[in-house]
């Protein structure tokens, strides 16, 4: 059974249309659900996510779209910087219409997170202060909300992979992040990728390392056992497809690096 957080804990009256809790740090917490949305931005450090049964590392960068009948939790945090925009599930906006949909694109789904550039995310903080400066005043907590989701949307990552015009580096080295996010369960080529997405690849693995913390590789393992691990929880798959399924070829390879990364053996989540 998971805790399930209220709405009443976190507004101060029932005209307020949202709340901003920042984690700073974000600790580890265990399975919960709660009575209202969240678009959570993640502001520095790393940590693992459960979103309803399926694992992925958080990074710098990262937004988020929760729903209030989603479970998760977090895990393996290490300096993990959130903040948190709550939102009644009817929100009620006096000024703003149809955002809905902005917000359900930004829900994960399962190893696809949405990312916004870096140098964005200080515009962004920027209006996350003026939603905290008066919770009641309605048309200011909307405009800044509003110029939050316009930000994001606006500067978000997108997969592709023959496009011929590129940003710079970080801009290059976003937008092959997120095509791992999509093909992690196919045989990496770095040469190639670093030739698509216009990174030397001793620039490419550098700033991997530089912005995750891992090297480029260890980055693709955790895809990759983030998707076993869901199809272990949630299949009926026999364990040898599904470490086939997610890109190894030796079972008992896969077997003891799963057990490195969630320290236990697949056979004991079934």
């Amino acid at each position: 059974m998971f805790t399930r957080l209220s709405y009443k804990d976190f507004f101060r009256s029932s005209q307020q249309l949202l709340a901003i809790e920042p984690r700073l740090p974000q600790e580890n917490y265990p399975e919960h659900t709660h009575d209202f949305n969240e678009l959570v931005l993640v502001t520095k450090g790393s940590g693992r996510h459960i979103l309803n049964g399926y694992p992925h590392e958080l990074h710098q960068g990262m937004v988020l779209y929760i729903n209030a009948d989603d479970h998760h939790l977090y895990e393996n945090v290490d300096n993990l910087h959130l903040t948190n925009i709550l939102l009644k599930p009817k929100n009620d906006f006096k000024f703003i219409h149809n955002v809905d949909a902005i917000l359900q694109d930004l829900a994960p789904n399962q190893s696809q997170y949405k990312m916004v550039k870096h140098q964005v995310l200080s515009n962004i903080n920027q209006q996350i202060a003026l939603l905290q400066q008066d919770p009641l005043n309605a048309l200011q907590q909307e405009s800044s909300f509003l110029q939050i989701l316009n930000l994001v949307q606006q500067n978000q990552y997108c997969v592709n992979v023959n496009q011929d015009s590129r940003g710079g580096r970080d801009e290059n080295l976003y937008q092959l992040l997120r095509y791992l996010s999509f093909n992690f369960k196919q045989e990496i080529n770095w040469q190639q990728l670093s030739q698509d997405f216009q990174l030397p690849l001793r620039s490419l693995q550098r700033m991997v390392k530089e912005k995750l913390g891992i090297t480029p590789q260890q980055y693709v393992n955790k895809l990759r056992l983030s998707y076993a691990y869901y199809q272990l929880k949630f299949s009926e798959k026999a364990i040898i497809d599904i470490a086939l399924e997610s890109g190894y070829s030796d079972s008992s390879y896969f077997a003891s690096c799963f057990k490195h990364e969630f320290g236990f053996c697949p056979r004991e989540l079934r």
